[in-house]
């Protein structure tokens, strides 16, 4: 595992050095692929935004001291007149105690460095929570049959959203945000693309380079499988129920292989891939390749944050009425001011 990806300490490094949000590609992991099979029909999972009410067990929030420090009033306010609540402090617990915890590969580095956060535990000992990381789609299958108490990862595919179905329902909790982005070769003309002809590339519709404002090129067109987080965001943001084109070059079953397969392809300019912002601005590190603006936009956090940038979705922290309190507790913080921005120190886009 510790081969495969990098230490959320190496990426809070490259946030202090201003790496993300400026449209290249940044340092280096690797994801499992994700097989999963069908299931039977039942409810469906609960969707829950930070708009929307949170169930009541869906976390305990921890609260502040009820006694109020010595300069201030009983209503949290100072000489000043200041009345803001004092911070939420994150979970506190002995690293034996962390809930075993799983999710989506862009979100790792959120995982170890809540693990750091909530027991003080080393960059190694945070590495070792995630053992056993499985990613996506199956965290989420796991989190179901008991064997996670809690994940961090993005939607769910629909073939999930399926399986999960003959389980007690999950509470998702929007945490952060992250956007789908398309990577080409930095020498390709082309800046920005607009919905409809990303939809057309992918669909087989537009097939030349030439008839979205490049060279006369064939589109090299390169996909993730139908299970990945990636690919579930394409479906949710771009091609809905639409068929992919027979002409993708081939599913590649990694974040990090279809980066690569875009550096090392050897007509490189032609072809096209797409990842997630987090992943590809700030845990691989391609500098020969470039993100395309879609519709005049270029992904950054500010775009993500503001709605500017198009192709916008939330992740989610997940648990259900089997995870255990610590769980609770920290899927409860996360929803507080104090957890939202810890998010944001990380380098996410928080959802408030």
């Amino acid at each position: 595992m510790k081969k495969k990806r990098i230490g959320y300490m190496a990426v809070l490094a490259l946030l202090a050095l201003g790496a993300a949000g400026n449209g290249t590609v940044r340092t280096a992991a690797e994801e499992t692929p994700a097989v999963i099979d069908m299931a039977p029909d039942t409810p469906d999972i609960v969707l829950l935004t930070p708009q929307a009410n949170l169930k009541a067990d869906a976390g305990t929030l921890l609260q502040p001291d009820t006694e109020a420090p010595a300069d201030q009033n009983a209503f949290g306010e100072d000489s000043g007149g200041n009345t803001e609540a004092p911070a939420v402090e994150a979970p506190q617990m002995d690293y034996s105690q962390f809930p075993r915890i799983d999710g989506s590969l862009a979100c790792v580095p959120l995982i170890e460095a809540l693990a750091v956060r909530c027991t003080g535990c080393s960059e190694e000992e945070a590495e070792d929570t995630l053992s056993d990381f499985v990613n996506t789609n199956p965290s989420y299958l796991e989190l179901a049959k008991g064997n996670r108490d809690i994940i961090l990862a993005y939607e769910p595919a629909e073939t999930t959203k399926e399986q999960l179905k003959e389980f007690p329902e999950l509470t998702m909790e929007a945490v952060g945000r992250d956007a789908l982005v398309f990577i080409v070769n930095k020498d390709n003309p082309v800046e920005s693309l607009t919905t409809q002809q990303l939809k057309g590339i992918y669909t087989g519709k537009i097939t030349n380079w030439s008839e979205v404002g490049g060279e006369d090129q064939e589109i090299m067109v390169f996909s993730r499988p139908e299970t990945s987080g990636s690919q579930t965001m394409m479906r949710c943001l771009l091609l809905g129920d639409a068929d992919m084109a027979e002409a993708v070059t081939e599913e590649i079953p990694s974040m990090e292989g279809i980066i690569s397969a875009l550096k090392d392809y050897d007509n490189s300019a032609n072809a096209i891939g797409y990842s997630v912002y987090y992943y590809a601005s700030m845990m691989f590190s391609q500098p020969d390749l470039k993100f395309l603006a879609v519709a005049g936009t270029e992904p950054s956090n500010e775009t993500i944050r503001s709605d500017a940038y198009p192709l916008v979705n939330d992740f989610y922290c997940v648990t259900n009425e089997q995870s255990c309190e610590n769980a609770r507790r920290i899927a409860g913080w996360l929803q507080t001011d104090a957890g939202q921005e810890f998010v944001e120190e990380c380098g996410y886009v928080p959802v408030r």
